[in-house]
């Protein structure tokens, strides 16, 4: 080799082996190698980088490093292994240095120095994940999401990095899911579902009177029956208003709707990136029951119904051990902004998992309800009643669906039993199953004027398979008007995931 580059190298063995005179030969190397490359034509001579480079790394500049290394490795590939140990060990002294950095709340400084070790090691995403962090902490969210993304496009399919990839991903879509929810496309678009919520219900209303009254009055005329002058004026003037409400209610829910056609679009576009995020967030990790819920949360609320509920029949598909409180809790929300599609869905997915979920059943009948959907309604206050029969509004819930089903006797029937028949109310007020078996407390009320006569009640706990798992019978003695006996059970065996109950 060259007798300078030959002379950087014994300056650099000197400098390792005698701390005392470090600083003086390194600095000495630095000079006969840059020499050596700028005045003696050594520029092509891979050992003149590859001793310059170890220079610099010596002196921890990072950007000298990686230049020089960089030269050596394209004369040298060869050496591919002992230049990379180098620039691994500069990458990790620099990363730290700019965690340092922005620890002491140097944060330029920290992003360049993360900048400097993604150029040291651009197969290792450690250092666009510290970027990002960064700018996300301070609101830059521009530019966090870049590097989101280059986290995960540098980390691909490396299973080293599979938890920097998911996180990142995972992040850049809570990025665009908050931006989508707040985008003014969006607020205005959910003050009008509102305002098409109002009128519905108020249109309901006023069309159920009405149409009573109307009921009413053409009955009294098939019987000859007619009413005071008084009376007939109030009832006019009441009609009247009625009507005049009715037609009222149509045309505000016109506008609404044709207001909601023309800001569809603007919707569909502030939704855009956060939905094509979530759906290639899906893709990659099917079974996350947050990112599904988020998806059919946005298609539910620019209008697409159907898209969010085959959100969670592909949940259901792909991932077999979701977890149902999920989908439990995601429902409820979904129910709780009026978005009922989407809600019932992820509730009926959640229920083939723990098909006895006393709550989930109730609250997915309830959303049946709703959507008017009789036969799914019916079919799940069935259900309800089956494990929960002295509860009233299981059975009003059942009579709800006999009378969207216009079946009169069967919704007298259910009706009659809330209201007049059931003496004694039962309410579970919490049941807490783990792995040895579980524990329930219910409240029994007496409801009638008079104390109610004692009965037995006998709880059984369920498994997957609606099998009971365990049982206990408790006498319930007579109870006080109006007064209320609680009892608390607790039984053991595995696997139990519900209860039911009869009275004898």
């Amino acid at each position: 080799g060259h007798f300078k580059v030959n002379g950087g190298i014994l300056y650099l063995k000197t400098a390792a082996e005698k701390p005392e005179r470090r600083d003086q030969q390194l600095e000495q190397a630095r000079k006969v190698l840059t020499e050596a490359i700028v005045q003696n034509a050594q520029d092509k001579n891979a050992a003149a980088w590859y001793y310059l480079g170890r220079y610099y790394v010596e002196t921890a500049d990072a950007a000298g490093a990686d230049s020089a290394l960089a030269r050596a490795l394209a004369l040298a590939p060869q050496c591919k292994q002992d230049i990379g140990g180098y620039r691994q060990r500069l990458w990790a002294s620099t990363l730290n240095g700019g965690l340092a950095a922005w620890q002491g709340g140097k944060e330029d400084s920290a992003a360049v120095l993360f900048r400097l070790a993604a150029r040291l090691e651009p197969g290792n995403p450690k250092a666009f994940v510290a970027l990002a962090g960064l700018y996300a902490g301070k609101d830059n969210y521009d530019s966090a999401l870049v590097y989101y993304r280059r986290t995960a496009q540098t980390a691909g399919n490396d299973t080293a990095f599979a938890k920097d990839r998911k996180d990142a991903l995972g992040n850049a879509v809570r990025i665009l899911v908050g931006r989508a929810q707040s985008d003014a496309a969006a607020q205005n678009y959910a003050r009008l579902r509102a305002s098409m919520d109002s009128i519905d219900r108020g249109f309901e209303a006023d069309s159920t009177t009405l149409a009573r009254m109307n009921a009413s009055s053409q009955s009294r005329k098939a019987r000859g029956r007619r009413l005071t002058p008084a009376d007939q004026q109030t009832f006019t003037r009441d009609s009247t208003g009625r009507a005049q409400a009715v037609a009222q209610a149509r045309t505000a829910r016109a506008t609404v709707v044709q207001q909601m056609a023309v800001d569809s679009g603007k919707l569909r576009a502030a939704f855009a990136p956060a939905i094509e995020a979530l759906r290639d967030y899906l893709t990659a990790y099917p079974g996350e029951a947050d990112a599904a819920t988020s998806l059919a949360t946005l298609y539910a609320q620019s209008g697409h119904a159907a898209e969010a509920a085959a959100v969670f029949d592909s949940l259901a598909a792909h991932a077999r051990n979701f977890d149902p409180e999920e989908l439990f809790t995601a429902g409820q929300r979904l129910l709780g902004q009026r978005l009922y599609r989407a809600g019932t869905r992820a509730l009926a997915v959640a229920l083939t998992r723990n098909p006895y979920r006393r709550d989930a059943l109730y609250s997915l009948g309830v959303g049946y309800y709703q959507l008017r959907d009789s036969t799914g309604l019916l079919a799940v206050a069935q259900r309800l009643v089956q494990l929960d029969p002295l509860n009233r509004s299981s059975l009003k819930l059942l009579a709800a669906a006999w009378d969207l089903r216009g079946k009169r006797d069967s919704t007298l029937k259910y009706v009659t039993q809330a209201d007049s028949l059931v003496a004694v109310e039962v309410t579970v007020s919490s049941f807490v199953p783990d792995s040895a078996g579980a524990a329930l407390t219910l409240l029994a009320t007496n409801l009638r004027p008079a104390p109610s006569k004692p009965f037995r009640l006998t709880v059984e706990f369920l498994d997957r398979q609606g099998k009971p798992v365990a049982s206990e019978a408790r006498e319930l003695p007579a109870i006080a008007p109006q007064e209320s006996q609680q009892l608390d059970l607790k039984v053991s065996g595995k696997g139990i995931i519900g209860w039911r109950y009869r009275p004898s």
